[in-house]
């Protein structure tokens, strides 16, 4: 079987997805970027949701998380409060703003994804999710 995979047409999809995520959001005007998206969207979904919680998921460094769980808190998007059993561990919720800007996403991604999924059967679909979902876990190797 010949091999004519190019990396260029993954890096293609993330780059205009996010071109577009990011003009339909007009990220640039407050301040967004793809880890606040990624973590406010996380916090929406998982109740009882700690910094640890996204370091893990994220599989990212604990300094990063912090960053930018500071970042979030100044721009009011999420707050901290004390976990009722064990008071060292901190709940990471939304605030109003973040409920906002979470349905803002929300929104936005399938808007992105109804004009990105245009002209494709779900055979299509089916295959590119299954393709995918086989490379993704081929580079998971590499940790």
């Amino acid at each position: 079987m010949k091999n004519d995979f190019s990396s260029d047409a993954v890096f293609n999809i993330v780059h205009c997805y996010r071109l577009a995520m990011r003009s339909e959001l007009k990220a640039n005007e407050i301040g967004l970027n793809s880890m606040h998206v990624k973590c406010l969207s996380f916090i929406k979904k998982n109740e009882s949701c700690t910094a640890l919680d996204i370091v893990r998921f994220f599989d990212k460094d604990k300094s990063q998380i912090a960053r930018l769980i500071k970042e979030m808190i100044e721009h009011k998007w999420i707050t901290k409060t004390a976990k009722p059993e064990d008071k060292r561990s901190l709940i990471l919720s939304l605030t109003k703003d973040g409920e906002v800007l979470a349905t803002q996403l929300s929104e936005a991604q399938a808007k992105v994804k109804q004009q990105m999924l245009q002209g494709l059967s779900q055979e299509e679909l089916d295959v590119f999710n299954k393709v995918s979902e086989k490379m993704t876990n081929n580079l998971k190797l590499f940790k």
